[in-house]
């Protein structure tokens, strides 16, 4: 296993030492809309098939977290009144809350 990321200009980290001090996980997106069963993707009718980097994640979450690695979780979110939303979004949640999907 390489100690590097390969990179340009250069790899990283520049010395080869991945260390709490100067790494973190990043987890982005892991919601039930992408992931499970009712979320959008599934209401949507396309195959769960993101599921399947979950169990790997959580291995690897462990891993830091046994390690004290910083780990940050994003997540997509908007105002109660969906005003922050796009467009699309928008209509997509109305029609959703209204049970008029597909």
């Amino acid at each position: 296993m390489s100690k590097y990321i390969k990179g340009d200009p250069y790899n990283w980290p520049y010395d080869g030492k991945l260390t709490p001090s100067n790494t973190a996980l990043i987890v982005i997106d892991m919601q039930v809309d992408f992931c499970s069963k009712g979320g959008y993707v599934d209401t949507m009718g396309y195959e769960l098939h993101t599921r399947k980097p979950i169990e790997p994640i959580q291995r690897v979450l462990a891993k830091c977290r046994e390690k004290g690695y910083h780990v940050i979780h994003t997540r997509e979110g908007h105002l109660p009144d969906l005003s922050d939303d796009l467009a699309l979004e928008t209509n997509w949640s109305r029609d959703r809350q209204r049970g008029s999907l597909r």
